[in-house]
């Protein structure tokens, strides 16, 4: 991630998930109301609109959904590289990145982890790889 520029934060509402982050592990809402794992991150569950929500580890494990090769070269970011969009074991779909070797060729379905750098700088976010 470039860090010339911008100075990135992430808000209160987001910090479980950036912490959880660098400490590696996935963290994600959690409705105890009608117990479902949610994202966005929200102050109510975007299932039953309960005040219910918690962090709750998750699994780290998901399923390709979609990914498309992004080929125009930004300042700071290596070409090309693959924007994804996973969707945890806990049934919660988001937009990541793939890392390793060869990954614009990952299948839809494939199996995924997720993989944790803790020197990246802003600061840490989950990233996928495929499952070995």
């Amino acid at each position: 991630m470039p860090t010339d520029g911008l100075e990135l934060a992430y808000d209160e509402a987001s910090a479980p998930f950036f912490e959880g982050a660098a400490g590696g592990e996935l963290l994600l809402q959690f409705c105890e109301s009608c117990a479902k794992y949610m994202w966005p991150v929200k102050y109510r569950c975007i299932h039953c609109f309960a005040p219910a929500v918690v962090w709750r580890a998750a699994s780290g494990r998901a399923r390709l959904y979609s990914l498309s090769v992004v080929h125009q070269a930004y300042p700071g970011f290596p070409s090309p590289y693959v924007v994804a969009t996973v969707e945890t074991e806990e049934g919660v779909r988001f937009n990541t990145s793939l890392v390793g070797e060869e990954v614009e060729g990952t299948a839809i379905g494939a199996e995924l982890v997720a993989v944790f750098e803790s020197e990246e700088k802003p600061f840490t976010v989950p990233r996928f790889r495929r499952a070995a």
